[in-house]
């Protein structure tokens, strides 16, 4: 009885290991492939039919299950990451399927490396029966980029009488996707439009990752994409720094529609075209010529905007100013200096209304007595308010704060101006030094 149940147990034994599949391993890594990892990790990235599932073991890490398993096509790939170093020199990856003895892969790696296998079953095609025979052979071809033939495999494959009806479908509908995509591409590549084909070979790539063709032509397009990306926005630049804006929104659009990853900065290039165009053509710059009492001499600069609101700067001096700097004064000369700012806001067109504040200096001089000051016109009221008489070595200068309201008329070419100017003196004695009230008129151009 002994003998009899040796002899049962090594025939299960014998009808085991007969069962067992051999997997093979090939490696489908390339020398630029990198593993971008925060530290110094590596990963090995594992392709294998979807119908034979894998699992993972590691002779030197607690663990070796994948961090990402994807459907990838007829596939299912495996994402494992590694430690690399001296300490892990050595290490084996051990790989088991049901069905299938274990694979033991020698593994050393380095920092950031990306290791590509593809596990398969070579005698997939060894008594696998009519339907399995013509799918797996589609397979294969989808693998070697033969798209038409796996179209005709699979078409087969419907005749067999052990056909799978949803699985052959869907794989002869990706069959005939990537048939589809690849003639677009090539299409799209013939034609120069380097954008659209990147884009549907990276699609491709993305159904079928054996497809080396569509990667390289991928690549290819990326490259003379971003050349033509780079010679177009170049050119806009050159166009648009010798300020001849209307060529180079036309460049600047062109890099704008192709999706160039200049697009951000053209983006602005294109606003600030359009801002200048529009001034340009509403006449929104002014400039123009300032008079006002005491300080004759004045330059007005302003942007006068359709619908939001513009700003506005003055500067009004006089001929006194110039002694003061060549030291050539004498009692009764008054230097004057103002400047003033604000904004600019449409009423009505022709019609806006500006307003802001402003600050400004008269000098005097002179030796004066304690509280005696000048009279309007920088004057002592009487020359025994002086020290000395007839001293004028000592410079003296009084301040304000200058609010200031107005109405700018502008129509076509032509600008005028009238602004009222409230001061108000930092040292009270001198506010009738300063005067109180000012008006301001100009006149300029638009532009």
């Amino acid at each position: 009885m002994k003998r009899l149940y040796s002899l049962l147990a090594a025939c299960l034994l014998t009808l085991s290991a007969v069962a067992q599949g051999t997997l093979q391993v090939e490696d489908l890594s390339k020398s630029n492939d990198v593993y971008a990892s925060t530290n110094d990790q590596a990963a090995v990235r594992i392709r294998c039919h979807r119908d034979i599932p894998l699992s993972f073991s590691s002779s030197m890490d607690k663990t070796a299950d994948p961090f990402n398993t994807n459907i990838e096509g007829t596939d299912s790939v495996y994402y494992i990451e590694f430690p690399t170093g001296n300490r892990y020199y050595g290490r084996t990856l051990t790989i088991t399927a049901p069905g299938f003895f274990p694979i033991d892969i020698p593994l050393d790696l380095s920092p950031k490396q990306l290791v590509t296998l593809r596990i398969f079953d070579p005698n997939s095609m060894v008594d696998a029966g009519c339907y399995r025979m013509h799918r797996n052979k589609g397979i294969e071809e989808i693998k070697n980029m033969n798209y038409s033939e796996a179209c005709n495999q699979f078409k087969v494959a419907f005749e067999c009488s052990d056909v799978d009806s949803v699985e052959n479908k869907a794989n002869l509908q990706l069959a005939d996707s990537l048939l589809r995509l690849r003639h677009d591409a090539d299409q799209a590549y013939q034609m120069l439009d380097y954008s659209k084909a990147a884009e549907i070979y990276n699609i491709i790539v993305g159904l079928n990752s054996y497809d080396s063709f569509a990667t390289d032509r991928f690549n290819e397009c990326n490259t003379k994409f971003s050349s033509e990306c780079t010679v177009l926005f170049k050119k806009a630049e050159s166009y648009f720094n010798e300020k001849e804006y209307v060529k180079a929104k036309e460049l600047y659009q062109k890099v704008l529609d192709r999706g160039c990853f200049q697009s951000p900065m053209v983006t602005d290039r294109i606003s600030s075209i359009d801002r200048f165009l529009t001034d340009k053509k509403n006449h929104a710059n002014v400039i123009s010529y300032e008079w006002m009492k005491g300080a004759p001499l004045g330059i007005h600069i302003g942007k006068y905007n359709l619908h939001k609101a513009g700003g506005y700067f003055h500067l009004n001096l006089n001929t006194n100013i110039f002694e003061a700097i060549r030291n050539e004064h004498e009692i009764g000369d008054v230097a004057e200096v103002l400047m003033g700012f604000g904004w600019t806001i449409k009423i009505v067109d022709p019609l806006w209304i500006h307003f802001g504040p402003g600050f400004g200096t008269k000098l005097y001089y002179g030796e004066y007595k304690e509280d005696k000051y000048p009279d309007e016109d920088g004057k002592p009221v009487s020359l025994s308010d002086l020290e000395e008489k007839g001293d004028s070595e000592k410079v003296n200068a009084a301040f304000s704060i200058n609010p200031e309201i107005g109405l700018t008329f502008k129509y076509s070419y032509f600008a005028l101006r009238l602004t009222y100017q409230y001061r108000f003196a930092l040292k009270k004695e001198l506010e009738d030094f300063l005067g109180k009230h000012r008006i301001m008129i100009g006149v300029g151009v638009a532009f």
